[in-house]
């Protein structure tokens, strides 16, 4: 991303009305950019953010580009990084390997080290796939070994141009059979050691009557994301020409977010199939993100691909999320 794109941004987000001015710096791998990219970024923030305004950096990243600088820099300003970690090595190593093919798992345990001895809190993010999808307690066990205490797990399913999906894709029962075993063993020992991203945001929805995660929400209209070029896109699941809202060299945050074609992209979410009116579990899904809906053109109305897998995971657990919604709630 050039400067100017760069400066415009922050200029056109830092000119609409947040109560917290949140900014998720992603990819591609984002700490292929050095330093001092992320010291303009943030340099630019504290000349257009009104006096008094909170700003929140975090960076996604696959953790084996880290330097110590870099670390330093993030650790000064609070950025919160997710770093990608698909379990122990056998099994992160399988899909994660450098372009010369050499395997990952080191270099991102360094990484997390030099983000941790500057203080940067680190969640961990577990993408679920066929190659980890089977081993849940494998997984989790090891996360918790490692002393890591904030994970998210993200379901990885991609489709092939007749809307099959590809061979590392997670089946849809694999995924809630996946949840299942990861809170058998959370609910037992773990409730108050550990935050799993999926379990916060039921408990969200039951005691708060919120929707934390864009997935659990009635419409899509959480975020924008902006590409190198200034080209501006509802989701980062949805980058394709019809879904282009402007460019924010060109248009400004404020008339992006109220234009036609980004109110139309956020109704989709409540664009549900028949069938999820009847749910028992709509209340929590919300019909589930519209990537497992709308993927190859398919209408919103389409059931998610992960519907088998998030009943199965509701009809296990909620009377258990139950209780704890009772319990905090008192």
């Amino acid at each position: 991303m050039s400067d100017e794109v760069l400066e415009q941004v922050i200029r056109s987000y830092m000119s609409t009305e947040q109560d917290i001015y949140s900014m998720v710096w992603h990819g591609g791998e984002p700490t292929l950019l050095p330093r001092s990219f992320y010291e303009k970024g943030v340099a630019l923030q504290k000349r257009y953010a009104v006096k008094g305004s909170r700003i929140s950096n975090s960076l996604q990243t696959n953790g084996t580009l880290i330097s110590g600088e870099q670390a330093e820099f993030f650790g000064r300003y609070r950025f919160l990084c997710g770093v990608s970690l698909d379990g122990p090595p056998k099994i992160h190593n399988l899909n994660r390997r450098t372009s010369a093919g050499k395997v990952s798992h080191e270099k991102t345990l360094q990484g997390i080290s030099l983000l941790s001895k500057h203080g940067v809190a680190v969640n961990i993010l577990v993408l679920v796939s066929s190659a980890n999808v089977n081993h849940p307690l494998t997984v989790y066990r090891y996360l918790k070994k490692k002393g890591f205490t904030h994970i998210q797990f993200i379901p990885c399913m991609e489709f092939d141009e007749k809307g099959a999906p590809l061979p590392f894709s997670l089946a849809p029962k694999e995924w809630g059979e996946f949840l299942v075993a990861v809170f058998n063993e959370w609910y037992a020992r773990d409730i108050t050691r550990i935050s799993i991203r999926q379990f916060e945001s039921v408990l969200a929805g039951l005691v708060h009557n919120i929707a934390i995660d864009c997935y659990t929400g009635s419409c899509c209209n959480r975020y924008l994301l902006v590409e190198y070029n200034g080209d501006v896109y509802p989701c980062d699941f949805f980058v394709q020409p019809e879904y282009k809202l402007g460019n924010i060299q060109e248009d400004s945050f404020d008339s992006i977010l109220a234009s036609p074609g980004y109110q139309s992209f956020s109704a989709n979410k409540s664009k549900w199939h028949e069938r999820c009116a009847g749910c028992e579990f709509l209340k929590l899904c919300m019909g589930d993100c519209l990537k497992f809906r709308m993927h190859n053109s398919t209408p919103a109305e389409n059931i998610s691909s992960l519907c088998q897998g998030w009943k199965l995971f509701y009809h296990q657990t909620l009377d258990r999320f139950q209780d704890l919604a009772a319990r905090l709630s008192s």
